[in-house]
């Protein structure tokens, strides 16, 4: 008998919003940032002065109140105008479907007046408030989780209030890769946490993710790389390391456990991998993180 055929249900959440931390910094006039790129999306707002952006072969020119988002994976150098005074924070989320949206549907550059910056600023100036606090807590943790997701709302309603031609084909075949390598990177954690066991070893995954969409192996490499920014393999990486993260905060399972969970083929080249992203050993960011 289903005790529950009647009953109406919110969905599922799973994912990662991280947010790699902030800061806020007058700057001199000669200041200048050589030519970078970063794996998470990139927020600047002006808080006075002029601040040069160039990005996609086009140069901005930032003043006081402006706002500007960098997606992930995009070249760009920046330069200080005049008694310039910026906010900036990073953030990523591993929704696939939501981070096409956000590169596709957003633009870089929203001027104080538009409005989507005039709904941000408010959002921007008490993330920026924080900074001055002598100390942070759990409160704190959660007035930034709390205005990132409200900030990450407004991107989401401005996508959708545009018409655009980026659910193209190709795009369409990114998010089914995307979201094939998620799924499948999930149902095996949980699988293993249920089971002890894989019930698919994982092998070749970023290739049947492609084979999902019928199209060639190169073909999909290419069409990914150029929706997220980052190949299929590079994704599954980031994916894999969120997971462990995640695991790794529970004292009840193992680092060995964590690295077959993920499908990794012996806990070395799983420590290597975790070390490669996070610049320190999964013992050591659990320590650091308390677990």
């Amino acid at each position: 008998m289903d005790f529950l055929k009647n009953a109406k249900r919110l969905p599922v959440i799973d994912w990662n919003l991280t947010f790699f931390g902030a800061h806020e910094q007058k700057v001199a006039n000669n200041w200048t940032v050589p030519i970078e790129k970063h794996y998470a999306f990139e927020c600047i707002y002006i808080i006075k002065g002029i601040e040069n952006i160039q990005i996609q072969h086009r140069d901005y020119e930032l003043h006081q109140g402006d706002f500007f988002l960098i997606p992930p994976e995009f070249i760009h150098k920046m330069s200080a105008g005049k008694d310039l005074t910026y906010f900036c924070f990073h953030f990523d989320i591993d929704d696939p479907k939501l981070k096409v949206q956000l590169i596709h549907g957003l633009a870089y550059y929203h001027p104080a007046q538009s409005s989507l910056c005039k709904d941000l600023t408010p959002h921007l100036q008490t993330l920026d408030g924080l900074i001055h606090k002598a100390n942070y807590d759990f409160n704190t943790k959660m007035i930034i989780q709390i205005e990132l997701s409200k900030i990450l709302q407004l991107f989401y309603n401005a996508t959708m209030q545009q018409t655009s031609s980026d659910s193209s084909t190709s795009t369409e075949y990114s998010r089914i890769i995307a979201d094939f390598l998620k799924n499948t990177v999930t149902d095996q954690v949980i699988s293993y946490i249920k089971n002890g066991y894989l019930s698919n070893e994982g092998t070749g995954l970023v290739e049947q993710a492609i084979n999902q969409v019928g199209i060639s192996d190169g073909y999909g490499f290419r069409v990914f790389k150029k929706t997220y920014g980052i190949s299929p393999r590079e994704y599954l990486s980031r994916l894999k390391i969120n997971e462990a993260k995640k695991l790794l905060m529970k004292p009840q399972y193992s680092i060995s456990d964590i690295s077959t969970a993920l499908g990794y083929t012996n806990l070395a080249n799983f420590s290597r991998q975790f070390k490669r992203w996070n610049s320190e050993s999964p013992r050591q960011w659990r320590t650091k993180n308390g677990s």
